[in-house]
């Protein structure tokens, strides 16, 4: 069966509700990179069917401009910044980022200048072990059921600037 899923722009509730999981990996070369796995978790609701969270991951893909992983991985942009020991990853079509604290990986990609955004599209238990994330890895890159990204780090917020979405702008 083929179906549609039409994806759904990132509320504040759905970027709520994501979980993240950053971590420094190594390439075979030996040289440093920083995935960032976006996932959604196990349904806890009745409107959480498979579809829905699918539609919602394919809207958090689509609003970091992440594509599939037999494409060209897409350069997002400068859309990741650290403040304060929070990493914050801004969304298109959106004023609000999806937070993470993570004091000493905000300083590592600091370093590095980019971050490889994944975007599952199936759920994964916030609780997953090390084992469990490999497999979800493993599984969604060979069935096509993960997006992906590189994005730029900037020190601070304030230097999204102009690569802000005009529906994005504070007063």
């Amino acid at each position: 069966m083929n179906r549609t899923i039409t994806p759904i722009a990132p509320t504040p509730g759905i970027i709520a509700s994501l979980t993240v999981r950053p971590w420094l990996d190594y390439t075979e070369y030996g040289a440093h990179f920083a995935p960032m796995l976006i996932t959604h978790p196990p349904a806890r609701r009745d409107d959480d069917t498979p579809a829905a969270i699918e539609a919602r991951m394919r809207g958090i893909a689509s609003a970091l401009g992440a594509v599939p992983s037999n494409r060209r991985m897409a350069d997002a942009g400068t859309r990741v910044a650290v403040h304060r020991g929070v990493v914050l990853l801004r969304l298109d079509g959106t004023p609000h980022a999806l937070t993470v604290r993570a004091p000493r990986w905000g300083r590592i990609i600091t370093g590095l200048g980019a971050v490889l955004l994944a975007v599952g599209l199936d759920p994964l238990s916030s609780g997953a072990c090390g084992a469990e994330v490999d497999e979800y890895l493993e599984r969604a890159g060979e069935t096509g059921r993960i997006r992906f990204a590189g994005a730029r780090v900037a020190t601070h917020p304030r230097q999204w600037g102009a690569e802000l979405p005009a529906d994005a702008a504070t007063p």
